[in-house]
């Protein structure tokens, strides 16, 4: 990690702490994770019976001074470092807030739409768990949630991949997006169902000396119907997404970049997600049992659907909580494909184990 971005994390840190034992408004918590994980697809990972290293460390930053919110949460990753969210709010009232800095863009189904340490394949094309730059203001009345935000482009510039949500990267770049997100919550005996539609739109910038589209900016849009039960201690997610990426160069595919690896995606696409979880209060702690599954389906010539399903468990005891994850997937990328809706030349589906190991504070 650079020593100047250190001091600078420190040096913001220490105030806040100070503050917080005088009047208890402030918190600082974070976690610190090892990974392991078996590839089936790359040989010396089966040489070696799978690779275990460290995998982050956050420290996050919560709580108001003076009737103004921050909320911050910075990571450190095995060679680099990038901050997940940044953001001042202020409450209008008890139902209304405002977020500048990078927030959270709404977009999809409330928290994740996923149960595992692998997220959905969502995630992967930026749907999911994603912060950006701009501001949001949040609303929620009775049964409603709304939410509306305008984000003027991504928290990193184009010409890197160490950043915490996946974004488009390389010679297009996310501007001028807007989002618009609503859910409403059905109350039943032994749970709740929320129901919700989102929209997004923006435009994409595209810069290539050696083109003749250098400085041209052209649209994007994306749209998602997305249900969320919890029925005791069962729960169920599903998720329809439909987006897509006007390219001025005429280029079916994009580069997207998210915690250091980089890969392209399909520029238009129909995405399907399921998942279903039930969780068992043993006591000393949780345990959950899910499965996660996801489809993306895309629209360009000669190209092919990804598949990813993650069957997993996840055990949560006082401030350890471990993810036990086996992943599927076919053409998708991080589980033995080149990208996401990519030609996948007719290749077999290809696995991997994956164990998370979390202390949080």
């Amino acid at each position: 990690m650079k020593l100047t971005t250190l001091a600078a994390l420190c040096q913001m840190a220490l105030v806040p702490v100070t503050h917080a034992a005088v009047n208890g408004d402030l918190s600082l918590g974070g976690f610190v994770r090892a990974n392991y994980s078996l590839v089936d697809y790359s040989d010396s990972s089966k040489d070696k019976s799978g690779d275990a290293s460290f995998d982050a460390m956050s420290l996050t930053f919560d709580g108001k001074i003076d009737g103004i919110g921050i909320s911050v949460d910075y990571r450190f990753a095995s060679g680099f470092n990038y901050i997940k969210r940044g953001y001042g709010y202020y409450d209008f009232n008890d139902n209304t807030q405002l977020q500048v800095g990078i927030v959270k863009v709404p977009f999809g189904k409330e928290g994740f739409l996923s149960n595992s340490y692998w997220f959905s394949t969502n995630y992967y094309l930026g749907f999911e768990d994603n912060y950006d730059t701009g501001a949001k203001l949040v609303w929620n009345k009775d049964n409603w949630h709304l939410d509306f935000a305008f984000i003027k482009g991504a928290e990193y510039g184009s010409d890197t991949n160490e950043r915490y949500g996946a974004d488009i990267i390389g010679a297009h770049e996310e501007m001028n997006q807007v989002n618009a997100r609503a859910v409403y919550t059905i109350p039943m005996s032994e749970g709740h169902l929320k129901l919700g539609a989102s929209v997004e739109a923006g435009q994409l910038y595209f810069k290539d000396a050696d083109s003749q589209f250098d400085g041209d900016d052209d649209s994007r849009y994306a749209y998602a119907a997305h249900a969320d039960l919890q029925w005791g201690a069962w729960n169920l997610q599903a998720q329809v997404t439909n987006y897509k990426y006007n390219t001025v160069d005429g280029g079916d595919t994009l580069t997207v970049g998210v915690v250091g690896g980089t890969y392209d995606i399909a520029a238009e696409a129909t995405g399907y997600n399921f998942n279903i979880a039930r969780a068992f209060d043993m006591g000393w702690g949780t345990i959950t049992v899910y499965n996660d599954y996801g489809l993306v389906s895309p629209e360009g010539d000669g190209q092919d659907d990804s598949m990813q399903n993650v069957t997993g468990v996840s055990i949560s005891r006082g401030p350890i909580f471990t993810y036990i994850d086996y992943i599927i997937g076919d053409n998708m990328t991080f589980a033995g494909g080149p990208g996401v809706g990519l030609d996948n030349d007719n290749t077999d589906n290809e696995s991997r184990l994956n164990i998370n190991f979390g202390f949080y504070f």
